[in-house]
């Protein structure tokens, strides 16, 4: 996965915008808070989801989350297997495996099965005594090869707060998919392009290829940039996953939450300023032909030589 992936689409469609005549809007478009009562109305979270982080240097993982949507985000311990001189010198960025887990609740033991991205088995983990920002008792059983099995039993591993637990949170905190996406230019005049075919609405690639109609691009993003969903997690991250089973993983906070204003950033690396306010987005209700859906609109500031473009590009999503 290429990096700034969103970024490069949205600075091609800002090209592209520049050299083509206003298009208009031939619908009008309300914007109304998440938490309004003419937001969709969406179902409740299913899942007990926690994410378990782990102190000791010995564990094989830095953290496991398990999301509202039955998957488990896997934060591997990358660092450990690079020399002392590149972890001194921060050459080690976050390794995630993502795959999905079931459940079982046995008294006060919670004990996740969890398979990998090709639905293998990959491990258990049992967590006792399941208190937010207290210790906890967890073990991970996981099976190496035949039938040898590695045990590792944490006592100092912690189950992480919660971003927010609020209402707002607890509607963008699930999976989406993406219905329709709205590319918007302002360079003095107003150009609007509106993606509705469900096929041409998730791809990437289908905002490029418009923008290079209209102007010259070269830029080529990766295959398969077709995004299946979007995923919000309670403990913090920003989930991008694409039908060629690429993932692209950050983390988000709420910045301004009465209205719906989020910060994030890309895996531990700053996006800048490339983004609304140094990296921010808006999640809020808006009406489309009639039809409420929760949209989450990136806004992009891109200056090149005189002139400056301001792009959104706003994602219509239905739950998954």
């Amino acid at each position: 996965m290429k990096k700034n992936l969103l970024y490069l689409s949205m600075f091609a469609a800002a090209v592209a915008f520049a050299a083509c005549s206003t298009d208009g809007d031939d619908v009008t478009i309300t914007k109304e808070s998440a938490s309004s009562s003419s937001a969709p109305a969406l179902n409740a979270s299913l899942t007990e989801a926690l994410t378990l982080k782990f102190n000791s240097e010995t564990a094989p993982f830095k953290e496991i989350s398990f999301t509202e949507t039955n998957r488990a985000i896997i934060i591997k311990k990358r660092q450990m297997l690079l020399s002392a001189k590149r972890r001194a010198e921060g050459d080690a960025k976050d390794e995630y495996m993502v795959g999905t887990y079931t459940l079982t609740v046995n008294g006060n033991k919670n004990i996740y099965n969890i398979k990998d991205e090709d639905g293998k088995d990959y491990c258990t983990v049992e967590v006792t005594n399941k208190e937010t920002g207290k210790s906890v008792t967890a073990k991970i059983l996981r099976l190496m090869s035949g039938s040898e099995i590695e045990v590792f039993e944490a006592e100092d591993a912690v189950i992480a707060e919660k971003v927010a637990t609020d209402a707002i949170s607890t509607k963008l905190c699930r999976e989406w998919t993406v219905v329709s996406t709205r590319l918007r230019h302002k360079d003095g005049v107003t150009a609007v392009k509106q993606f509705d075919n469900p096929a041409e609405a998730a791809s990437l690639n289908a905002i490029l290829d418009y923008a290079k109609t209209v102007a010259t691009i070269t830029e080529e993003l990766d295959e398969g940039t077709v995004i299946t969903s979007i995923e919000f997690t309670s403990d913090g991250k920003f989930c991008l996953f694409f039908e060629n089973g690429n993932h692209y993983i950050g983390k988000w906070s709420w910045a301004d939450l009465n209205n719906g204003y989020l910060d994030y950033d890309w895996n531990d690396e700053e996006m800048g300023n490339k983004f609304m306010k140094d990296g921010q987005a808006i999640f809020d209700v808006r009406s489309y032909k009639k039809v409420n859906y929760y949209v989450l609109t990136l806004a992009a500031q891109i200056e090149e030589k005189d002139k400056t473009y301001k792009v959104e590009l706003s994602f219509y999503l239905n739950e998954k």
